[in-house]
């Protein structure tokens, strides 16, 4: 059981972290200044939220299991056979496209919900583009984490539907040993135990995550790693811009 859990666990951080990289992509996309950059990350934001991930799987598993393995092609999947592997890659990606659209719209949603007044504070105070990104990135990052672990726990239960094709992880290890021996009931109860413990896991890591940049790091004030000569709390925007 335990190369199922391992097996379900490197499907669930690596096309995780895809997910993730494309939807902080497409969520910078989406306050981009020219209008087709804006265009194309909504376009693309609409459309991983949009189709059901069962059938990106479905597709990817299907277009790939003709494909013979490729030497350059890294196995990573604990108790998938070598044969397999363009299949478990490609069901990497269907994964992360099902995931991409919304991870997009948890990020660019706690950018906006830092005001504008704080934004353009942030511009006011003259800081380079990479130090604006750090201080605005840890401001949202306590909005956006609540909602990207619980996106994450679901994302964990999509790579049941790797089970579809030759590629191991829990869920087709539920399906096998309750077909196998009829014991549905010990089967169901052990991968739902496993499910649920892997899931409290990613929610604890996230938690602990989210309550150490509340203790560090406090909306409006920020690190001195961030901006070691600048109070930012001291400083009024109004003052610097010349409104009333």
């Amino acid at each position: 059981m335990l190369l199922y859990v391992a097996a379900t666990f490197v499907l669930w951080l690596l096309s995780g972290a895809v997910a993730v990289s494309a939807g902080l992509f497409m969520a910078a996309g989406a306050g981009a200044g020219r209008r087709w950059m804006r265009g194309l990350s909504g376009s693309a934001t609409t459309l991983t939220r949009g189709v059901p991930t069962s059938l990106l799987v479905v597709a990817a598993g299907l277009a790939s299991i003709r494909i013979p393995p490729q030497r350059w092609m890294p196995d990573l999947f604990p108790g998938t056979a070598s044969g397999s592997v363009p299949v478990a890659w490609a069901i990497v990606v269907a994964l992360a496209a099902g995931s991409a659209g919304h991870f997009a719209v948890i990020f660019r949603t706690a950018y906006i919900a830092l005001g504008r007044a704080r934004l353009e504070q942030s511009v006011a105070l003259g800081m380079s583009p990479a130090r604006r990104l750090t201080l605005l990135a840890r401001e949202a990052a306590t909005a956006a984490i609540p909602p990207t672990s619980a996106r994450l726990v679901h994302h964990l239960h999509n790579t049941a539907f790797a089970a579809l094709f030759p590629v191991a992880d829990l869920f087709g290890w539920i399906e096998n040993g309750a077909n196998a021996t009829f014991d549905i009931t010990r089967y169901v109860l052990a991968g739902g135990t496993a499910y649920v413990v892997l899931s409290a896991m990613i929610w604890v890591g996230f938690k602990a995550l989210e309550f150490h940049l509340r203790a560090t790091f406090r909306p409006g004030r920020p690190s001195s790693r961030a901006t070691p000569d600048i109070d930012v709390a001291a400083i009024d925007v109004a003052a610097i811009s010349g409104t009333p």
